[in-house]
């Protein structure tokens, strides 16, 4: 059983490395690229999409970070639920609040452009950190067992 909860984490706190990755590393910065409009509308709907699949991709990781720890007790294991709970309190006291705000941008005027873009930059910076704990508690994880 703990090797398959083992298996089961390094699949999906993987997966969901690679998601945050590519909206840091591609996504995010090819939208950057676009006219006002454009960009709005595209970080708007990207942010209503993921915003409503991140959740549950987050808790299922979440637990199975606990259900690894649990099962197989190792330091890595242990450490790596615990750099999960400060990713989830990042991503919910600030990532979130920001995120809302883009998400409700679709129906914004041209007059918000350049606040619209400096929060969007605000909240790719912070993601980055997210990322980088992410990949820090895939590593633990992967090494662990």
């Amino acid at each position: 059983m703990e090797h398959i909860a083992q298996v089961l984490t390094v699949v999906v706190v993987g997966a969901l490395v690679g998601v945050e990755f590519g909206v840091a590393a591609f996504t995010n910065p090819v939208l950057e690229r676009l006219p006002d409009e454009a960009y709005r509308q595209a970080r708007a709907a990207g942010s209503r999409i993921l915003g409503t699949v991140m959740p549950f991709w987050y808790a299922a990781a979440a637990a199975l970070l606990v259900a690894d720890a649990v099962l197989a007790p190792a330091t890595g294991a242990i450490a790596a639920v615990v750099l999960m709970a400060v990713v989830m309190v990042l991503t919910l006291t600030t990532l979130v609040p920001i995120n809302n705000r883009v998400a409700a941008w679709a129906g914004a005027g041209s007059d918000e452009a350049p606040t619209s873009r400096d929060l969007a930059r605000r909240w790719d910076r912070l993601h980055w950190v997210r990322v980088a704990l992410l990949l820090a508690i895939f590593v633990l994880v992967a090494m662990s067992g």
